[in-house]
């Protein structure tokens, strides 16, 4: 949902006297998601609607009575919690998609409720990424003592940087089937886009030490079949992930928190125009 995302119009029940709660529509549209297999914008929205529910110390409030009055005191009380501006904003402009759908819906009509409530974005001048020198430090690394979930860990992050950046996501949903006459090809799942690229022999030599004959993903991360728990395995596989690049980054006192996030800033803003062998 703060990515943009939409959803399709959502049934929600009226209260007894053919009022609808904001809070009840919210949890509609999350459901709807769902069903959708949104799993990650559902999550994000579930999250930003509970926390606008603690603001309002109870569980409802009727469209009739979100107005700009409750949206400057949610901006105010989430600035007394010492949240950032864009945490701020994520938290508010959710509502707001939220408030929007519910207008094109025709559950409720246009009251511009936001009117006056700061909803900007500051933009980051910088994003973290390592140099060359850190990606061949990283390379370099001797593992061999830490266990291999740290391994993997920094054998994700590289295979990320090599593939010019590729999302966890797309990384555990690779197959045999995507590998072709030398080359890489894939769609990207947030944008849709179709990514080839030269298939190196460093992502072969990062396949091969994790091949495994009982799945057809290249890296044994998702097994099951069900699209919401691929879903939560894939949460968790990211998770315990960034947990130990932190851990590594701290033993190459990298300046900032090591994620796969990292990796994708690496090579758009680090390695972008590099080939493959000049960062090895």
């Amino acid at each position: 949902m703060d990515g943009g995302q939409e959803t399709s119009p959502v049934a929600v029940s009226s209260g007894a006297n053919g009022e609808t709660g904001f809070v009840a529509y919210a949890h509609a549209c999350i459901g709807k998601m769902r069903e959708e297999g949104k799993y990650d914008a559902a999550n994000k929205l579930d999250k930003y609607v509970a926390r606008f529910v603690t603001y309002l110390g109870k569980d409802e409030v009727l469209f009739e009575d979100f107005d700009s009055t409750l949206m400057q005191g949610y901006h105010t009380w989430l600035e007394n919690r010492k949240l950032g501006r864009n945490s701020i904003s994520l938290y508010i402009r959710n509502l707001k998609r939220v408030y929007r759908m519910a207008v094109e819906d025709g559950v409720v009509r246009e009251q511009h409720p936001f009117e006056g409530v700061d909803v900007s974005y500051r933009v980051k001048k910088e994003k973290n990424g390592l140099t060359l020198g850190e990606v061949r430090r990283l390379r370099a690394l001797d593992l061999s003592r830490c266990g291999h979930p740290v391994s993997f860990a920094r054998d994700m992050f590289l295979f990320s940087v090599f593939t010019r950046g590729m999302t966890g996501d797309d990384i555990f949903h690779l197959t045999k089937e995507n590998i072709k006459d030398g080359h890489l090809a894939y769609l990207q799942k947030i944008t849709g886009k179709r990514v080839s690229m030269p298939w190196e022999p460093v992502m072969q030599e990062i396949v091969d030490r994790y091949a495994s004959p009982g799945t057809p993903y290249l890296f044994p991360v998702i097994t099951a079949g069900e699209p919401y728990e691929q879903w939560r395995q894939h949460c968790v596989a990211l998770h315990n992930i960034n947990r130990n690049l932190k851990k590594i980054g701290r033993m190459l006192e990298i300046p900032f928190p090591l994620t796969m996030t990292v990796a994708h800033h690496s090579w758009a803003s680090m390695t972008r125009g590099l080939a493959v062998g000049d960062m090895l």
